[in-house]
């Protein structure tokens, strides 16, 4: 038996156990860029594990995940993510760190919606049509944790919908020849319900919403649908200028599954995200002359706070103790959690530093956008 990691493109490795020199269980890490706030960290994104069916119940995608995981810290990640299966990932460190949410509004309460702009079929070959929607993606998302980062020199369209198995049907708006927003539609809709897997708007512009709820509402009375579900973050734009149709709102919070991530390298990651941590001190207005020594199960990592600016120590100094699992630090940093919920859940910690941590991990709405998904 024997593990190895084969790079399939620079941006796709796979972990291939071999039984006798035939793969038995393999994964894939697929490199991405995401974001802690504005700042954007490598993520190891691990995707399609699979087992042969002789090969099961042998323990070998724990070997093949464990061995992953060992290979991202030899590489340095700071993180990995992954959209996974219930009550098995978060053996290997992998906690939530995301929620689902979906916004259903019924097509006969949005007839009123009228339409301002053009609206065109999204053709991903024309590169005008990419680089608008990287821009008015990047605009929208420029300070929600989890999102991927988009770069015009790679993005190539939408990979996939909601459903993995195919693109979407996606289209730009245009206010005379400026491209203002965009939506992806799943391709194949069953059911009453239309559903549409990821929408932006230039500035947030609520009549580029206007626009494309008129078009959807058309094209859904055409198709006999009684309801277009929205799946967007509950804190979005697009959620406030709905609630004039009125909507039903719907966020699933899994325990163990779904979009879960982990702390592959911690000081490096703290590294990467000292800038986000700076910017978040300055605008909670905390100004203190203090170290806070993190520790995990993985490993330690000491902040010196002096004033706005934070320093990643390379040893502990004296100063505030806040000992929680990686697993729970993973949630906060992404802003799943809160400072008091993952303090409630045995984490120690000095009261004084409450005020700092509260600053450092303020509480958000964490979340990748159905195409990104891997």
């Amino acid at each position: 038996m024997q593990i190895e990691v084969i790079d399939v493109d620079k941006r796709t490795h796979k972990v291939e156990l071999r039984v006798n020199g035939e793969p038995a269980s393999w994964l894939y890490i697929r490199d991405f860029n995401v974001r802690i706030g504005t700042q954007e960290v490598f993520l190891g994104g691990i995707a399609g594990v699979y087992t042969k069916k002789e090969h099961r119940m042998k323990g070998y995608a724990s070997r093949v995940l464990n061995h992953a995981i060992s290979w991202m810290k030899e590489k340095s990640y700071p993180l990995s993510g992954l959209f996974g299966i219930s009550h098995f990932y978060h053996r290997f460190g992998y906690a939530v760190f995301m929620g689902e949410h979906r916004l259903s509004i019924l097509v006969k309460n949005a007839e009123e919606a009228k339409c301002h702009h053009t609206i065109e079929e999204f053709d991903e070959t024309n590169k005008e049509h990419r680089d608008a929607i990287v821009d008015i993606y990047n605009e929208n998302n420029a300070t929600r944790s989890g999102t991927v980062v988009r770069k015009k020199e790679e993005w190539k369209g939408f990979p996939k919908g909601i459903s993995w198995e195919h693109k979407p049907v996606s289209y730009i708006v245009k206010d005379g020849d400026e491209i203002v927003g965009y939506f992806a539609c799943e391709r194949w809709q069953f059911g009453d319900t239309m559903s549409i897997a990821e929408i932006g708007a230039k500035n947030y512009d609520y009549r580029v919403f206007e626009s494309i709820m008129a078009f959807l509402v058309k094209r859904a009375i055409d198709g006999r649908f009684a309801y277009l579900e929205f799946y967007v973050p509950f804190d979005h734009e697009f959620a406030d200028f709905a609630l004039r149709y009125g909507y039903l709102l719907r966020v699933d919070y899994p325990k163990v599954a779904h979009g879960m991530a982990r702390i592959i390298d911690l000081e490096r990651l703290f590294h990467v995200i000292r800038p986000e941590l700076e910017r978040r001190l300055k605008v909670a207005n905390i100004r203190r002359n203090v170290t806070l020594n993190i520790s995990t199960d993985i490993g330690n990592v000491s902040l010196k706070i002096d004033g706005d600016t934070v320093e990643v120590l390379e040893k502990q100094a004296s100063g505030y103790d806040f000992k929680i699992s990686q697993a729970s630090l993973t949630q906060l940093i992404f802003g799943y959690r809160s400072v008091k919920d993952v303090v409630y859940d045995s984490v120690k910690v000095d009261s004084e530093a409450i005020p700092i941590l509260n600053a450092l991990f303020p509480k958000g709405v964490p979340y990748v956008w159905q195409p990104d998904r891997w």
